[in-house]
């Protein structure tokens, strides 16, 4: 299911109208019209509102796994009732320590974790207009211990990258709005973060090495999964 269809979906499961979900997000009601037909992308801040208003995670917003239900039981951890057993008491206070400081600013994220949790996961940019691509990659990745960011187009990608400061960049040539070659060479002004290409013609890099733009390398169309996972250790690490 596309996130055009799984917000409708999901607004409808709420017995929420598109203008009554708009004025809850503080938007109108025609920006909500174009995500639910996929005229439009929401941005990162929207989609954390759209999730904290719908009262759902952002995985799920995306069509993602369905929530898992978690619990803290004496100083153990437990996932739709079995015990995760890599946790110990240490990191059961960590997250509770997370969760206090989350409540204390009132749904906003903590910039850094607190002491008691592991802050090591890299975090990965994916920027491609076929959504599909974009899920395969997050549902694969995600397991891998890899925070991951998903963008449908260019211009969405750089308000990421801004927003998120990437470890490593994933990103398409191909998009209607503003092409892959573009997005590389607004990052490279600002930026020596790895990027990977995504493409279905491996003859276009040419134009980014003539264009003397760094990039790590390039993954065709159709994708391995082994393969980006393979880049990813290399460049970055696990």
């Amino acid at each position: 299911m596309s996130f055009a269809d799984n917000l409708k979906h999901i607004r409808e499961s709420k017995s929420l109208s598109q203008q009554k979900l708009a004025e809850k997000l503080g938007v109108a009601q025609s920006t909500v019209g174009m995500w639910e037909s996929n005229k439009r992308t929401p941005k990162l801040a929207e989609l954390n509102r759209m999730a904290r208003v719908l009262n759902i995670t952002i995985a799920r917003l995306l069509g993602q796994s369905k929530d898992k239900k978690v619990e803290i039981l004496k100083n153990e951890i437990y996932v739709d009732g079995e015990k995760v057993c890599e946790l110990d008491a240490t990191d059961v206070e960590g997250i509770l320590s997370y969760i206090s400081e989350i409540k204390d600013k009132k749904g906003a994220l903590p910039r850094t974790p607190p002491s008691g949790m592991q802050s090591s996961a890299k975090k990965i940019l994916i920027i491609d207009d076929e959504q599909e691509i974009c899920e395969m990659l997050y549902s694969f990745l995600i397991p891998h211990n890899y925070k991951v960011f998903l963008a449908f187009n260019g211009q969405m990608g750089l308000e990421y990258f801004e927003e998120i400061k990437p470890d490593i960049v994933l990103l398409d040539l191909k998009m209607p709005d503003i092409d892959g070659l573009e997005v590389l060479k607004i990052i490279r002004k600002v930026s020596t973060v790895p990027v990977i290409i995504i493409t279905g013609n491996p003859q276009d890099v040419s134009d980014i090495h003539l264009a003397d733009l760094d990039i790590e390398g390039f993954i065709e169309k159709p994708i391995s999964l082994q393969a980006v996972l393979n880049s990813l250790k290399y460049l970055i690490g696990e």
